[in-house]
């Protein structure tokens, strides 16, 4: 099975959130208590590139292998592949949660 890291990315973005690789590497940063701003400093890229790549909003082959490299860990640790089908879940997930806070909003105003 093809990987959504593979593919050419037509029709797939925007990609959801991806809790568990945001997760990895924070852990990873507070590790070396540092943090996204300063892991951009470093690597001279843009503080809302880092953040896209961490939360998997962006799938940047290249700046994951230079934040993985950065950060002394293995690339595959730190930013799991997904399968398209991992992909789907994720999205349905976050469509409920959306659907979830607009609901809680909307019962916030009749109050």
């Amino acid at each position: 099975m093809r990987l959504i890291n593979e593919l050419s990315g037509k029709g797939c973005r925007p990609y959801p959130l991806d809790r568990e690789r945001r997760r990895k590497v924070l852990i990873a940063l507070a590790e070396r208590d540092l943090n996204t701003i300063t892991l951009a400093k470093n690597l001279k890229l843009s503080k809302s590139l880092i953040s896209m790549v961490i939360n998997g909003r962006r799938l940047s082959p290249n700046t994951e292998q230079r934040i993985a490299d950065f950060l002394r860990k293995p690339v595959d640790d730190l930013f799991p592949r997904r399968t398209p089908e991992e992909i789907g879940k994720m999205r349905k997930k976050e469509a409920s949660l959306r659907t979830q806070l607009m609901q809680r909003a909307q019962k916030g105003e009749a109050a």
